[in-house]
Formats: C-alpha cells, sequence, structure tokens
C-alpha cells in the first residue's frame, strides 16, 4: 500500500510541475547576443552595427545596418535573415546562410535579431 501511494504521490507532483512550468514564460531571446553568437546568427561577422556603441565590429563583407528599418519593414527583414535568396531574383549568390531552412536559427531566434536589427 505504502509503494503505491508513493507512485502516487511522485505522479501528482510530475503532474503540479508540469503544469506550472508550462505557466512560466519563457525568457525573451537576447537579439542582440544572437546577432554576435558565432554559432548562431554570427551576423556581425559580415554586417556592422553602426549604432551599437558596445558593438564594435569593423566588417565589410556585407553592407552595414545603417537605418535598416528604412530599407525594410519588419516582415521583409524577417523573410531575408530567415532566406536572403528568396528576396530578389539578383541575389541568388548570396553568401548569407538561409538561417530558416537550414534550421540555423528557430523562428524565435529568427524574431529576435529583427527585433535587435530594426532598431538599429
Amino acid at each position: 500500500m505504502k509503494s503505491c501511494w508513493r507512485v502516487f504521490a511522485a505522479s501528482g507532483l510530475l503532474f503540479w510541475n508540469t503544469i506550472l512550468a508550462a505557466q512560466t514564460p519563457a525568457a525573451p531571446l537576447d537579439g542582440r547576443a544572437l546577432y554576435m553568437d558565432p554559432k548562431k546568427g554570427n551576423c556581425a561577422a559580415c554586417h556592422k552595427a553602426p549604432y551599437d556603441t558596445e558593438v564594435k565590429i569593423a566588417s565589410t563583407v556585407a553592407k552595414p545596418l545603417v537605418n535598416i528599418a528604412k530599407r525594410f519593414d519588419p516582415t521583409s527583414l524577417r523573410a531575408a535573415i530567415a532566406d536572403y535568396r528568396t528576396t530578389s531574383t539578383a541575389v541568388q549568390a548570396t553568401s548569407m546562410p538561409p538561417y530558416g531552412p537550414h534550421r540555423i536559427l528557430s523562428d524565435a531566434e529568427i524574431d529576435a535579431i529583427v527585433a535587435y536589427v530594426i532598431q538599429l
């Protein structure tokens, strides 16, 4: 009888922990950290973030992200980050990785980078 009670109590505790975990909101992803992370976005390897005074990137491989919000709306920017090859027929030979299709970044990570980049 005692062993049945232990199993029941343990399964009840597991149930409530699962419920509580589901209700705890996930911490927002840090788009700036993903932008800098060489194992994730690594955007900083090619794109200069001109108004971020803490990011000292002098890369000239790709366009600096100056006034990016004037060139892209958030939806277009998200599409470009996810797979730049699909944004223009003239850009088929880009060196920017297709972050979405190759699952380098999740949808949430792409959204976090968009939120960071769009304010530059």
